[in-house]
Order: structure tokens, then C-alpha cells, then sequence
């Protein structure tokens, strides 16, 4: 009908838009280029702000904070086993039976993590001391033991006692994480939850003030974690399955546990700053003074564990706080904004679209409201392929 001729310009591309705006969630490739053109503050600030994009398909977007609490007050402490403690645990300076009472003795109900830097291994030891230290490691919550490795090109499979400590994770390409092969010295003993303490030979890098601490270690196809990470998962009685490693490199302990922000070689940047050790013999004399964050170092540990309170107190701190969640526009809002924009394009003027463009991406920023562009774009092309004829003729 030639009375309907004139409203095509408006009416095609509002049904265009108006449609795309119902069936975009279901178009991956144009969600995903939504989701590529949003733009917010916290898409720029990358060393301490997470976006959370579980919910991108709905098109909403949760901001996270992680950047370290200084107030965080966490009760740790580092010992060192010094010849005072020695002499407390036994005549044999350490043996395996020692350990065993040292455990027991210094053992807290209420322990939220302790960590022995050292690997516990004999050479020779009676089994049935063995299994006394065994009951005790199985007794004593939150434990950790630090393990030294290295690669010497063995292509040795993965032991058996280090595959519950194993993290299923897929890690993207290009990281390129550190790798081992063999462990220095084995554990005579087994645990749920050993960590890497050093890898020999691998250079140790800093960055400013802070330490580029390894957190996921490779041994052949399978993902170990450091004894900074492995103490970390065991305060938060989480287990390696609890662990996400999102885009970018952020690693997850869990949905609402803390976040480390990890580089292409699977390291944090921590403090590099060594705390003064005390005596262990303080657990032995009075164990019910102990911090419930505690660390135990043998004389033998590798020295880089001597910053591991430093590095366990700071990512412990580094909880996420929720900053911002950006939402798309109410439907309302968004046919609204269609029917504006389709009757500013009436005005014919080149510089209208450009303007638009600009005051639709300026106004989300701002506004912390996700306009989506793609309708816009698709009511643009449309209105420009309606033939002028169509148009209503202008009065001069």
C-alpha cells in the first residue's frame, strides 16, 4: 500500500532491531563480540580486578577486587628446627620416631595449616617407625610437606605418592610452566597434599620488590602445585579439583575463595622479604601458645622457603571483594533506545551515526550499563538500504 511506503524506514528496522535484541543471547558469535566491545574501568586494571564472565551469555558481568588487605590479621608463624628443638625431640637429632612424637606433641585440634618445608625421608628406618610417623601425618589437619625437585631429563613417569597431589587442570597454550621429573629425595612417608619447594636450577626472578613465586609445576602431562599453593588450598580446606583457572591467568580457589593473578609461566608475584624464625622448641615446651597457621623448617630446607610466611600471609589476604556487576540495559530502556535512534537517523546527517555510536558506548561506561551495539548497528544498515523513495519527503 503506497500509504505504508513511508513508515518501511522506520518500521523495518525497529522489527530488525527489536528482534536481535531477543535472539542475540542464542548467536555465540555475536554474544562473544558483545562481550569484546563492552567496555568498563575494571577492563584495564589487571593487576588486582577480576571480571567474572560466568554469566557473559546472560550478558552481566561481576567485578572482583583481590588487591591485598594490609589489615588482614593472620595467625602465622614460622620455626625452625635449631639444635634447641633438636635436642627436645631426641637424642637422634630428627629421626623418623622423633617426628612422630614432635607431631603429636605439638598437634592443635583447631590447626588450620601446617607446613614442614622438608621432605620427611630416611634412608634407613625401621618400618615400624615409618608407621608411626604415617599415623601421626594422617592425624595431623591441614598438613603440607614440601618436596625439592628437579628435571634431569629421565622421562620417568609421576610417582605414586605425588599423583593425590596431582591438579586437574587444563592449562592454556602458551604457558609455559617450569617441569620437573624427579624428586631429590622421596618421602618415606605418603600425604594427600605435597607441594614443590624448590625446583634445582630453575633461576629464581623478581619483580620490584616482590618475588615471581612458581605456583603450578609440570611433570610430564601432569600439573603440580608449589608448596606456597599446595599450603594455600590446605588452609582453605579445599582440595586440587576446587581450583579454576580462568582467562587471563587468574587462578581461583574456589568461587569465593582467593584469587592469584598468574603470568605466562604459571607464577604470582608475592613479597620476597624473609620473616624471622623461631625456635621450634616453643611448639614443643608450650604447643598451646601456637599460632594455628604454623610453619616447620628444617635445618635442611632449600632457603627459598624461608619467605613462605610472607608469601602465604599475602595471598591469604588477597580475598576477593565484589566491586561492580554490570547489567544490560531493562528491555524497556533498550526499545526506547531504538525508537530514538531510529528517528535521529530520519535527520539525514552524516554525522548522527558517528554520535550515536559515541553517546551509546559513553553512557554505558558511565552509566555501568551494557548497551548492546550490535542491534544498533544492524537498525543502521537497515534504515540505509531503505530506498530515499520510501522516506517521507521532507518540508522546505
Amino acid at each position: 500500500m503506497p500509504s505504508l511506503r513511508p513508515s518501511l524506514s522506520f518500521l523495518l528496522p525497529l522489527i530488525a532491531g527489536g528482534g536481535l535484541l531477543f535472539k542475540i543471547p542464542d548467536i555465540a558469535p555475536l554474544a562473544r563480540l558483545e562481550l569484546s566491545y563492552f567496555l568498563f574501568p575494571e577492563r584495564f586494571q589487571k593487576d588486582h580486578s577480576f571480571v567474572d564472565q560466568s554469566e557473559s551469555k546472560n550478558f552481566e558481568l561481576t567485578c572482583l577486587d583481590f588487591t591485598p588487605n594490609p589489615e588482614a590479621n593472620l595467625n602465622i608463624k614460622s620455626y625452625l628446627l635449631d639444635k634447641e628443638s633438636l635436642d627436645i625431640m631426641g637424642p637422634d637429632g630428627g629421626s623418623s620416631i622423633e617426628w612422630a612424637q614432635f607431631l603429636a606433641q605439638t598437634r592443635l585440634n583447631d590447626d588450620r595449616l601446617t607446613v614442614i618445608t622438608s621432605s620427611l625421608s630416611w634412608d634407613d628406618t625401621s618400618e615400624l617407625a615409618i608407621l608411626a610417623l604415617q599415623e601421626q601425618v594422617d592425624e595431623t589437619p591441614s598438613l603440607v610437606i614440601g618436596l625439592q625437585g628437579e628435571f634431569i631429563n629421565s622421562e620417568s613417569p609421576i610417582p605414586d605418592y605425588l599423583k593425590p597431589s596431582v591438579i586437574p587442570l587444563e592449562i592454556p597454550d602458551g604457558f609455559d610452566l617450569p617441569e620437573i621429573d624427579h624428586i631429590r629425595r622421596p618421602p618415606s612417608i605418603n600425604s594427600n597434599s605435597f607441594g614443590i619447594s624448590e625446583i634445582r636450577g630453575l633461576r629464581v626472578e623478581y619483580a620490584e620488590d616482590q618475588t615471581l613465586v612458581p605456583m603450578l609445576i609440570r611433570w610430564d602431562k601432569h600439573i603440580l602445585p608449589s608448596l606456597t599453593l599446595a599450603s594455600i588450598l590446605k588452609s582453605h580446606r579445599l582440595t586440587s579439583a576446587d581450583l579454576i583457572l580462568e582467562e587471563g591467568g587468574y587462578l581461583r580457589l574456589g568461587i569465593e575463595g582467593i584469587i592469584l593473578k598468574l603470568d605466562q609461566k604459571g607464577r604470582s608475584a608475592l613479597p620476597r622479604y624473609e620473616q624471622e624464625q623461631q625456635s621450634a622448641s616453643i611448639l614443643q615446651i608450650y604447643p598451646k601458645q601456637a599460632e594455628t597457621y604454623k610453619i616447620i623448617t628444617p635445618s635442611s630446607a632449600p632457603k627459598s622457603t624461608y619467605g613462605l610466611e610472607a608469601q602465604i600471609k599475602r595471598a591469604l589476604s588477597q580475598k576477593p571483594v565484589h566491586k561492580h556487576t554490570y547489567k544490560r540495559w531493562s528491555l524497556p530502556s533498550e526499545i526506547a533506545l531504538l525508537l530514538t535512534l531510529i528517528s535521529l537517523l530520519h535527520l539525514r546527517k552524516k554525522w548522527i551515526e558517528p554520535l550515536i555510536l559515541i553517546l551509546v558506548i559513553g553512557g554505558s561506561v558511565l552509566l555501568g550499563k551494557w548497551m548492546l551495539l550490535s542491534p544498533l548497528v544492524l537498525i543502521i544498515i537497515i534504515f540505509h538500504l531503505c530506498p530515499r523513495s520510501t522516506l517521507p519527503q521532507q518540508k522546505h
